[in-house]
Parts: structure tokens; sequence; C-alpha cells
């Protein structure tokens, strides 16, 4: 699994408003490409309902897909985190404007992203 310094994983937790399982879970697929439930299930020592209940909640904010029955996979980088900052912002009513840790955190990912996918 990929592991980040606390500063870049509390920009999910802080500015994307992720949980920290959604976090982890999101970063898992990031760095490993595809999986399963059942994969995210054993890797994350997590039952899996509770996978099902954090997938569905990642679907539902534009960060994951469901590439086919049980098998789950990341938008690109970019688009995963800038496009939930964007969304974020026009929940909240707050201005978008660039934010360069957002930026930042989805570059340092597409390095891990492209090398699980071109395995």
């Amino acid at each position: 699994m990929l592991f980040l310094n606390a500063n870049y994983h509390n920009i999910f937790i802080t500015d994307l408003q992720l949980s920290n399982l959604e976090t982890k879970i999101f970063l898992l697929i990031i760095s490993q490409g595809m999986l399963k439930i059942d994969q995210i299930s054993i890797e994350l020592n997590l039952d899996k309902s509770q996978c099902t209940e954090i997938i569905d909640s990642l679907i539902n904010k534009n960060m994951i897909i469901e590439y086919s029955k049980n098998l789950f996979e990341s938008f690109h980088p970019r688009f995963a985190i800038i496009n939930r900052y964007k969304r974020l912002c026009l929940e909240k009513n707050m201005p978008w404007k660039k934010n360069s840790l957002i930026d930042n955190l989805a570059i340092i990912l597409e390095q891990p992203f492209e090398a699980a996918r071109t395995k």
C-alpha cells in the first residue's frame, strides 16, 4: 500500500473531507490498480460489508468507479482529487481557486498510479 507523509495524508482528511478508511482504500487502489472487494477487505483487514459501504461513498464522491461487478478502479489522481475539491467548494459555497496543496497531492499520486497500471 502507498504511504504518504502526514501532511499529505491530512489533506485527504481536512481539505478533501475523506475519512481515514476512505483515504486508505483510495490509496490502496491507486497503488495496486483494479481490486476486488475481497482483496481490499483482506489487505486492510476490514469486513466486506464495511468495505462495500466505504467504496460506495468513494464512488459517490467521484474518486473511484466500479469497473465490473465487485471490481473497482480509481480515476486518474488529478481527476479524482481536483474534482473532489471542486465539488466540496460548490457544496460549501466557497469560491473555487487553485490550491497548490491539492495540485501537489494529485501530482505525487500520478507515479504510483501509472506504475500500478503498467506492470
